[in-house]
């Protein structure tokens, strides 16, 4: 599947003049703080339910899985009587959209999900997002909330994944060790899909992690594609189809919490871990312009709550934020899985800019895309 780079590029240019903007403070969008909202008192918060119960609904734009997101509101929605709207994409489509109509002053999300933390932290310096603080804000791992606005979601770290139908037990062996040399092996000629680092923040941890490490770099990519490898903006369709059903027979650049449910599902896939194993949270904050302003912060409790991260945990295979979850996944029964030696590793988002990931991304599309 060829990358779109021309959708990227105008990614690109839509921060930069948004940026610019709130800058001059001129355009439809003149940059204001974000709002700092909670704790809410037990009085507060039940009006806060009574009112979300009125508005009846909301609209969630979201990165991860459709599936999954269904499966996991339904609960809520049974409790409050409130319908979530879902629009899925990838993240770069979710952030120029929400960019667009925000800066247009046409507003349609109520709550935003997102895992690169240069995008959420753009949207609260323009004061596009709620610094909204849950009423479980204090039992989240502080170092994976952004700008006090994105609260986590459930992890996605990358992994090689491969259809064990597809590979000989030889080479699965050095695949079950994180050994990305192992791609470039004869057999696998054709049969690789990289997933594009502008899929989300887990990809763009690959390939700079890839690009980064002296025994790889961009020759290994290079190679990769030489041999035939195809490229892909998503790994959520590459996994459900062309992965599980043996069109290609390896992946790289694919989040576990992808991988994970199709194996629940019966899928022939198994994962490994490299080392390093990047990873990124999905997100979620408070549209500041949310024209269901209730219901939207009431998804934000209820989303944050222990009982509702461990039904995530459980529906996307990944690890949560909330400090008293304990990892009871099915995936641990598998003989075969090794969790990630670091367990959730954003340390390599550190001081990462906006303006560094669009450079990298922008020369991968052009040596790889």
């Amino acid at each position: 599947m060829a990358l779109n780079r021309r959708a990227f590029l105008s990614v690109s240019a839509l921060a930069l003049a948004t940026t610019a903007c709130s800058a001059m403070g001129g355009g439809a969008n003149t940059a204001q703080p974000a709002k700092r909202e909670g704790p809410l008192s037990d009085a507060d918060f039940d009006k806060l339910v009574a009112d979300a119960k009125k508005e009846g609904k909301l609209t969630f734009y979201c990165v991860p899985g459709e599936e999954t997101m269904r499966a996991w509101v339904k609960p809520f929605e049974s409790q409050y009587g409130i319908t979530v709207e879902i629009y899925r994409t990838t993240v770069s489509d979710v952030y120029r959209r929400f960019t667009e109509e925000t800066t247009a002053g046409k507003h349609l999300a109520d709550v935003v999900s997102m895992s690169v933390p240069s995008y959420i932290e753009e949207c609260v310096d323009n004061g596009w997002a709620v610094q909204y603080r849950t009423r479980s804000y204090d039992d989240l791992d502080p170092k994976l909330i952004t700008a006090e606005a994105g609260l986590p979601m459930y992890s996605v770290i990358t992994s090689i994944a491969w259809n064990e139908k597809e590979v000989s037990p030889q080479l699965q062996k050095r695949l079950q060790t994180g050994d990305y040399q192992a791609l470039l092996d004869d057999e696998l000629k054709g049969r690789v899909g990289i997933v594009s680092p502008t899929a989300g923040g887990t990809q763009l941890g690959t390939h700079m992690a890839i690009v980064n490490d002296d025994k790889l770099g961009w020759p290994f990519l290079e190679k990769l594609a030489a041999n035939g490898a195809a490229t892909f903006e998503s790994a959520v369709p590459f996994v459900a189809n062309d992965l599980s059903a043996g069109e290609y027979a390896v992946g790289i650049g694919v989040p576990d919490a992808v991988a994970i449910p199709r194996i629940y599902d019966g899928a022939p896939v198994r994962i490994a871990y490299p080392e390093p194993a990047p990873a990124s949270m999905h997100q979620f904050f408070v549209s500041a312009n949310a024209p269901h302003r209730a219901a939207a912060r009431l998804f934000l409790e209820w989303g944050t709550s222990l009982k509702a991260q461990d039904a995530l945990a459980g529906e996307s295979g990944g690890l949560v934020g909330h400090t008293e979850w304990e990892d009871r996944r099915p995936i641990n029964k598998k003989s075969w899985y090794q969790p990630p030696a670091k367990g959730i590793d954003v340390a390599w988002q550190d001081g990462l800019s906006q303006d560094e990931s669009d450079k990298f991304i922008e020369e991968w599309l052009k040596r790889l895309g």
